[in-house]
């Protein structure tokens, strides 16, 4: 049997829980959950726990980017190499993986793109052209264990410290 306020406040409006906006089922006028408001009716509060008030720095576009636009740059002229033939499926795989090259990936691929003929070996020297590969900038992990003459937009001090302790050269273009 239902109690009798249940059935006397039936077809009013807010089924005696004050003002319509505040029918929140026990949970109190907090203002809403969370962190709601918390720059608005809850700014004090904000302030007290010490929140960041403000907007802080810009996202640039993926578009305007350039770290993106190198990578996508590598990857494009990675596909072509390979619809080319210039490109098997394993160098292609592990170029595809680094969007930056480093020196000890540079050291371990070279004899697989001197037999695609995307590097030349003359007597114990390798040469190569990154640009090429679409690579703009090589960096400096890894272990170097053949002389390479790299011709490069960019390299870092390790990088060209490290081939040059190998026997090699970098030329920056």
């Amino acid at each position: 049997m239902p109690k009798p306020k249940i059935k006397k406040i039936r077809g009013s409006r807010t089924c005696g829980s004050g003002l319509h906006k505040n029918n929140s089922r026990g949970r109190g006028c907090r203002g809403g959950s969370g962190n709601a408001g918390m720059f608005k009716h809850k700014y004090i509060k904000a302030i007290k726990e010490g929140y960041d008030i403000g907007k802080y720095g810009f996202t640039r576009p993926k578009v305007v980017r350039s770290d993106l636009r190198a990578i996508r740059i590598v990857k494009e002229t990675l596909r072509e190499l390979k619809k080319e033939g210039k490109l098997d499926e394993y160098t292609y795989k592990f170029l595809y993986s680094r969007p930056e090259l480093n020196v000890g990936d540079l050291s371990f691929i070279i004899d697989k793109l001197v037999e695609n003929g995307l590097a030349e070996k003359e007597g114990e020297v390798y040469n190569i052209d990154l640009s090429v590969l679409g690579y703009t900038k090589l960096l400096g992990t890894g272990k170097v264990d053949k002389a390479i003459r790299v011709q490069v937009s960019k390299a870092t001090p390790k990088a060209v410290e490290k081939i040059e302790v190998a026997g090699g050269s970098v030329e920056l273009v």
